[in-house]
């Protein structure tokens, strides 16, 4: 790539043709499919077309062309790819939509495969030479972008959704995935701003005279994926606590693991209806506990 002076902002929206189409079928095929499903609940109508706008400025105009000349932009980009894009898509429930079932997808919206998927995404396009590979071909910047919406959401379909494609994991499940998904976050963030070299030389093609210099805009970069990552993450962290405190059992759905745990030291052999988080049923279940204990003690 031949060095050349950039004096000006882009102004102009520079969306590439293919993923312009690619949004409008999405948006049309969304729109004709609710109209067939009605009624279909308008609030997940609303949140689909926020998540295509929300792809389109990510894809397209200013974000877009300086992703490719500023690797803190480009990072601004990821985030809305990977996160914010697809949370909206989730809350839309596509899949339900469609009614799309099967084993392949199942495997593929598991919170472990999906959790790997997402690891892999993000260390690979950052912490490896994708990255410097991606600023020089076009394609592959495309497909980077394809990687971030997929792989974001499938690791936010168990911790938002619930479109039936699976049984909906326990809520302590999603506050672990986001937990983990932090992580990685936090630490691909802090990788890239402690590098003491950048190791994306394609962003110095382009001669700027205005804003950062390299290494700084690479630490600026890693600084907007640890901490917006982190909030962003910590934002979808409230709206599940704020779901698992409202949900039917109160905030105390644990998962069928934990539940069970639960149930066996402080209930024993009591009948699986009774309720233990009732104040009496739950005396009555440690009380018969204290019982079984004195007399084994005794024994």
């Amino acid at each position: 790539m031949a060095p050349f002076t950039w004096h000006t902002p882009v102004t102009s929206w520079a969306m590439p043709i293919p993923a312009a189409v690619v949004l409008a079928v999405a948006t049309l095929g969304y729109l004709w499919l609710a109209h067939r499903r009605s009624p279909w609940p308008r609030a997940r109508t609303a949140w689909f077309l926020a998540g295509i706008v929300v792809t389109a400025l990510a894809m397209g105009g200013g974000v877009n062309a300086y992703a490719g000349v500023l690797f803190s932009m480009h990072m601004i980009q990821h985030l809305l790819l990977i996160m914010v894009a697809p949370a909206f898509f989730v809350l839309a429930q596509p899949l339900r939509l469609l009614g799309a079932d099967g084993r392949a997808l199942r495997v593929a919206t598991h919170p472990a495969a999906a959790f790997v998927l997402y690891t892999a995404v993000v260390v690979g396009t950052h912490l490896t030479p994708f990255q410097q590979s991606a600023v020089t071909q076009h394609w592959l910047h495309g497909l980077e972008e394809v990687l971030y919406l997929v792989s974001g959401y499938l690791l936010l379909v168990p911790v938002l959704g619930e479109d039936g494609v699976r049984r909906p994991p326990s809520h302590l499940l999603r506050l672990t995935i986001l937990l983990a998904g932090m992580m990685v976050d936090t630490i691909v963030g802090l990788t890239l701003l402690l590098t003491s070299h950048n190791p994306f030389p394609a962003y110095g093609a382009t001669v700027r005279d205005w804003g950062p210099g390299l290494l700084d805009d690479l630490h600026q970069g890693g600084a907007i994926m640890w901490v917006g990552g982190d909030v962003l993450m910590a934002a979808l962290a409230i709206v599940v606590i704020t779901r698992w405190v409202n949900s039917p059992g109160g905030g105390n759905d644990l998962g069928p693991w934990l539940e069970a745990a639960r149930r066996s030291a402080v209930g024993g052999g009591l009948d699986s209806g009774v309720d233990i988080d009732d104040d009496e049923e739950a005396l009555r279940a440690y009380n018969a506990m204290l019982s079984r204990l004195e007399g084994r003690d005794r024994t």
